[in-house]
């Protein structure tokens, strides 16, 4: 089986973990800069930076399948 539900699940797996870490990135590029509306330890610019990775990486992926199967 080409599609199975086990790599389904480990790509599933692999999205969350890139995601997050790319909103580590994010965050810490970001946050610690000088900002005079946002605080470092702010939920919101925490939320805000792991929408921003899930949006990225979400490109990627999309990006990566679209390269590999759809030309």
């Amino acid at each position: 089986m080409e599609f199975s539900p086990f790599r389904f699940f480990i790509l599933f797996l692999s999205f969350l973990g890139i995601s997050y870490f790319m909103g580590m990135l994010l965050h810490s590029a970001f946050m610690y800069e000088d900002k005079h509306n946002m605080k470092k330890d702010s939920p919101k610019g925490w939320v805000l930076c792991m929408m921003a990775g899930t949006g990225i990486t979400g490109w990627m992926f999309y990006y990566g399948y679209y390269v590999n199967f759809l030309r």
